[in-house]
């Protein structure tokens, strides 16, 4: 009987101190107060992440109010943080953003556990020098005739979220990512 009480007063203590370790782990993670990182180390730090990410979802509003998510190439942020991708003229995403212009695009970098959303308003280009600068030669089996087959999205950003492990900028005790308002 003492054995088996106090086998049963071990087996408490174990689970006690692996809640009040996960507990202090937890609270590490959330900073009440997250030093603060100056805009421009939040850029840098941004950038290196959508760098590395292999993953970017451009997000839209359809009629009905419900976000619509896709995987898309996304070229490289202007140095403003402005977003180009291309798509087809009549594609979906097209229609989404004339009738609402709301638009995310998301990077996650899957080995620095890191990621980037950029919220922002989306705007229809249809430039023909911005359609050749913002062209990937191995597109034209998609788009045969680009002048008239391709069209560009221009995401200008209001808002960006940023929280990575690899680079310890976590999100605060109110769930709060580290951001930047444009």
């Amino acid at each position: 009987m003492i054995l088996k009480s106090h086998g049963l007063i071990h087996f408490i203590f174990v689970l006690v101190i692996i809640s009040i370790t996960s507990s202090l782990m937890a609270q590490e993670l959330m900073v009440k107060d997250r030093p603060e990182i100056s805009r421009d180390s939040l850029l840098t730090i941004a950038q290196t992440i959508i760098d590395s990410a292999r993953s970017r979802t451009f997000v839209t509003v359809n009629e009905n109010g419900k976000p619509q998510a896709r995987t898309m190439y996304v070229f490289p942020p202007e140095e403003n943080m402005v977003i180009w991708l291309g798509t087809s003229t009549g594609s979906r995403k097209v229609k989404q953003i004339k009738n609402n212009p709301n638009v995310m695009v998301f990077y996650f970098d899957t080995k620095g556990h890191s990621y980037v959303s950029v919220a922002g308003k989306a705007h229809i280009v249809n430039d023909p020098e911005k359609k050749v600068h913002y062209w990937k030669r191995s597109w034209t089996r998609y788009y045969p005739d680009p002048e008239k087959d391709y069209i560009l999205i221009k995401v200008i950003p209001e808002r960006m979220e940023i929280c990575s492990y690899k680079h310890k900028l976590f999100w605060d005790s109110e769930g709060q990512p580290a951001f930047i308002e444009f």
